[in-house]
């Protein structure tokens, strides 16, 4: 009699190896398809337009537009050429530049639209380390040539431009678009310290103790904090406040921030001045028609004062409404630069 269940075993099994070469040729036939298909690829090397073109990076978008800082200390930036593409230079290339300062009127004119006019950056306030360098062979970037600035010799609020052109190399085409780098400084960034609460304050006119204070007496000026003001019931055209220092002290600019309402009663013009003997005066700082355009707003003013001084008057005199009613303002600080 047979035994159906060792049929059924042994055509399992036959089944199984059958499937399982089926799918090892299968899984061979792939294989070899691939091997062959990718051997009739050629790949091509990789190339750009701009292989072996000489330019300099500091040249593109604003890569020249500087941020510094108003310092006695020199500030470096650098410059130098590049090998351009995906290969690297075959031999060594020297690249030559120069400062054109003849650029800086055509720049004015072509730049127009942005509202600034920029100046010649002075010789006095910079110094290159060399105006040629060598971009090694098997290398995509120069040795770096550096240019520093001394920005305590520059004046805040003035534009300054510093075209510096890569003119030659002595070997690759040059990219005629990369050539010349545009240093420019727009603004120069100020570290500041308030130096107010080291000096005495002293002024000329309070009525704010016969109307019980309230947070608005003078000495509110300078005490730095924002929720109070120093207010008068009638402006005077000859007032001022002043602060003295133990010792002469040299202030670079000040802040005023406006009262917290009624913008009539706001500072119009002022003149800030410097004295060593509270008797003679310099003028350091002079202000007229100044519009404060938020309450509690505080704006700094910059002077370019660099003399050390043992008093500081502010004059203050013209209101925002014709030299009548209230006058206030919430603080006035002095700093220092540095």
């Amino acid at each position: 009699m047979l035994d159906l269940n060792l049929i059924e075993m042994k055509y399992k099994i036959k089944y199984s190896i059958v499937n399982r070469e089926k799918r090892m040729f299968l899984l061979v036939a792939i294989l070899g398809c691939c091997i062959y298909f990718s051997s009739c690829v050629k790949y091509n090397t990789l190339t750009s337009p701009e292989e072996g073109t000489i330019y300099m990076p500091q040249a593109f978008q604003d890569r020249g537009n500087l941020s510094l800082y108003k310092l006695d200390s020199p500030q470096t930036v650098y410059f130098g050429i590049a090998y351009g593409g995906f290969k690297s230079a075959a031999t060594d290339i020297t690249g030559n530049f120069e400062v054109d300062t003849s650029l800086v009127a055509q720049y004015n004119i072509d730049n127009a639209y942005l509202g600034n006019h920029y100046v010649v950056l002075p010789e006095s306030s910079y110094t290159i380390s060399g105006l040629s360098t060598v971009l090694k062979a098997d290398s995509t970037s120069s040795a770096p040539l550096s240019l520093s600035i001394t920005t305590s010799k520059l004046a805040l609020g003035t534009h300054y431009l510093l075209p510096v052109k890569l003119t030659s190399v002595s070997s690759g085409k040059l990219d005629t678009s990369l050539t010349v780098t545009y240093f420019r400084i727009d603004t120069l960034n100020i570290r500041s310290r308030d130096l107010t609460a080291q000096a005495a304050f002293t002024f000329n006119y309070d009525d704010a103790p016969s109307h019980n204070d309230a947070g608005e007496s003078a000495i509110h000026l300078v005490d730095n904090d924002l929720s109070t003001k120093y207010l008068l019931f009638t402006f005077h055209t000859d007032m001022y406040v002043q602060l003295k220092f133990p010792s002469a002290t040299v202030i670079n600019g000040y802040t005023l921030t406006s009262g917290g309402d009624a913008p009539e009663r706001d500072p119009k013009d002022w003149n800030l001045a410097a004295s060593n003997d509270g008797t003679n005066w310099t003028v350091i700082d002079s202000r007229a028609n100044q519009v404060f355009s938020g309450r509690k707003q505080t704006i700094q003013f910059n002077t370019t004062n660099n003399t050390a001084y043992t008093y500081y008057r502010l004059n203050i005199t013209a209101n925002n409404n014709g030299n009548t009613g209230l006058f206030q303002c919430t603080e006035w600080r002095l700093l220092q630069f540095y």
